[in-house]
């Protein structure tokens, strides 16, 4: 999808405050609101951009936060990974480059928890040859304004 110098201002917008509404959008840019409306109906149904809600851990409960690395055997990543981005434990999961070839995040509320979800549901499944945990002990950032903004092809 190509965007342009409109869209990228709608969207650092956006990044800045995601609960404010169009019309303030609108003002801050000096766009009207329909333009804005148009251009982020355009971007959130070619999923460039979306919406979500960010939840401190610690103030809901969730004691344990960890990334855990696994190596799978390359014939079983597709459905490897298929099953555990079913996981509802799992909200980050990505295939990488390296020894261990998925990343994933996990959130649960102990560690006792962490570890019947990592011997349980996922140390058992096919192609499933390490896995390593690091706990989150303190986040220093958690920025998810993971766009490069200003480079045009």
């Amino acid at each position: 999808m190509k965007i342009d110098a409109t869209d990228e201002a709608i969207i650092r917008a956006f990044q800045v405050d995601g609960r404010q509404s169009n019309r303030e959008v609108s003002r801050a840019l000096n766009i009207s609101e329909g333009t804005v409306r148009q251009r982020l109906r355009k971007l959130l149904r070619a999923r460039a951009v979306e919406f979500d809600v960010v939840v401190d851990h610690a103030q809901v409960g969730i004691q344990f936060v960890a990334y855990v690395r696994v190596s799978v055997a390359p014939r079983h990543l597709s459905s490897f990974l298929d099953t555990c981005q079913r996981l509802p434990e799992i909200f980050y999961l990505a295939h990488v480059v390296g020894r261990f070839n998925v990343m994933a995040l996990i959130a649960v509320r102990t560690a006792v928890e962490a570890l019947e979800v990592i011997n349980t549901k996922v140390e058992p499944l096919r192609g499933v040859e390490e896995i390593e945990i690091r706990q989150v002990v303190r986040a220093a950032k958690h920025d998810f304004h993971e766009t490069v903004i200003g480079k045009h092809d």
